[in-house]
């Protein structure tokens, strides 16, 4: 007579397929990595905004830094983040208004400032096709999901031109990293990005470039790279937080000295 334990061993090979099956039905999904501390901290700069100065470190000719100003702005249930982006000469090239949502950041407006022959900065408004910048949460699921911006506009000085940009964020995975003399952990986002040129009248070119971002925790964007072609990159990484009553002082100093020599 076959025993009740080795029924159960001869019946066992049949049954994992079962097993199988229920567990891919009844296993449950890991909970979402919220990674929202990694952002720039819009509460924080909503109590104070800082200008992030950026060191250049890509190999094209560009000025020595750059600057990035950050300021949260709470409306009723609403968090905002302005963000104002200025060259190595101190003068604003784009402004940027983005919502904090639960889920992530998304892109409200985003105006570019393009100077004219004179030196005097012209806005261009912009079109946003799609805007949400930076996700909030990561799971299977979206790890390997792209999370970017596409907007087009055509720039005052030539009509007959649409310009299209278009960026992709993609989780490449952790990191740690030294900046500020301290070491934070951080994300790594692969870049993958086009500028397409719609000419009515000459045609149509769309180059292509890659990069990454490094965002700490905490801080938001510590380095990034821009590779337009080989041996061809934009980049930065950065080097202070400073309040805007010190970067302004910054602004007011050149004008100053430059003044003092024309005597």
């Amino acid at each position: 007579m076959t025993s009740l334990c080795t029924r159960d061993r001869a019946q066992m090979p049949a049954l994992f397929p079962l097993v199988l099956l229920l567990s891919l039905f009844f296993a449950c999904d890991p909970a979402p990595r919220d990674i929202r501390d990694y952002y720039f901290p819009a509460r924080e700069l909503a109590e104070r905004g800082l200008v992030y100065v950026y060191e250049n470190t890509g190999s094209l000719p560009g000025p020595d830094q750059e600057f990035t100003y950050c300021l949260g702005v709470a409306q009723d249930t609403a968090l905002f983040l302005s963000v104002t982006q200025y060259d190595g000469n101190f003068s604003p090239r784009q402004q940027t208004r983005q919502e904090i949502k639960n889920d992530g950041v998304y892109i409200r407006d985003l105006m570019l400032l393009q100077t004219d022959s004179s030196g005097v900065p012209v806005p261009v408004a912009t079109e946003l096709l799609y805007d949400r910048a930076f996700p909030f949460y990561l799971n299977g699921m979206t790890d390997n999901a792209a999370n970017g911006y596409r907007l087009r506009f055509q720039a005052p000085s030539n009509e007959t031109t649409t310009t299209y940009v278009s960026l992709n964020r993609t989780v490449r995975g952790d990191t740690s990293i030294t900046v500020l003399g301290k070491s934070y952990p951080a994300i790594v986002f692969d870049l993958a990005g086009e500028v397409s040129e719609r000419d009515t009248e000459l045609g149509d070119i769309s180059p292509q470039f890659t990069g990454f971002e490094i965002y700490a925790k905490g801080l938001g964007l510590v380095e990034y790279q821009r590779v337009l072609s080989v041996g061809a990159t934009l980049g930065g990484r950065l080097t202070e937080r400073v309040d805007m009553d010190t970067f302004l002082e910054r602004v007011e100093r050149p004008a100053e000295d430059h003044s003092t020599h024309g005597h």
